[in-house]
């Protein structure tokens, strides 16, 4: 775990933890985590889906509204910023956390427009609060490892119980994405290493 998503959600009812390996610098894979855009990751997962029998009817909408986005969509950490995520903490070079509360199990999330102390704060009840923590540790000279983790708190006992239905439903989905959008990250990371000095 990294210190600044402890300082914004401690507690947490579900987490997700992933990391992979670079062949790049630390300063090069965070830019690559800032500008990688995670449409590339979700679009391909979302086909697999639409594929698939018997998925969960959840998750088979996500995948149509995903098949039908825009030629030009981008959803980079910007873009998340730009709409419904708050940036929680950032150290710059190394670590970035994001956050945002909404009711995760439902069609329409409805996600709240919050700044960070609102988000620290916030308790009313039914609502879910949702942290990504994005993290990159040295790992000798030229490589790195970069760290995933998403923690989300429910903030009472309904909304614990309707997060942890979904939670199981959409687990192997959410994960599957994730190893996409890390194994995106790195390879943007180690084309920028590779990429001659000008």
């Amino acid at each position: 775990m990294h210190v600044l998503i402890d300082g914004h959600l401690r507690h947490y009812d579900v987490v997700e933890r992933h990391r992979i390996g670079v062949a790049a610098s630390r300063e090069d894979t965070c830019r690559a985590m800032r500008e990688t855009d995670y449409v590339r990751a979700i679009v391909p997962v979302a086909r697999a889906v639409l594929e698939m029998r018997d998925v969960p009817r959840p998750i088979r909408d996500v995948a149509h509204r995903v098949e039908h986005l825009a030629p030009d969509a981008t959803f980079t950490l910007s873009d998340a910023l730009a709409g419904s995520f708050v940036l929680l903490g950032e150290r710059r070079g190394r670590a970035t956390v994001i956050g945002a509360i909404g009711k995760l199990w439902k069609p329409h999330v409805g996600f709240l427009p919050l700044t960070p102390p609102e988000f620290r704060a916030f308790h009313e009840p039914k609502y879910a609060k949702l942290a990504l923590a994005f993290w990159v540790e040295r790992f000798g000279r030229d490589k790195s490892v970069l760290r995933f983790e998403a923690r989300v708190a429910a903030t009472d006992d309904s909304a614990r119980a309707h997060l942890r239905r979904w939670h199981r439903v959409v687990r192997p989905f959410t994960a599957f994405f994730m190893r996409r959008a890390l194994a995106n990250i790195k390879a943007e990371a180690e084309a920028i290493a590779a990429a001659p000095v000008a």
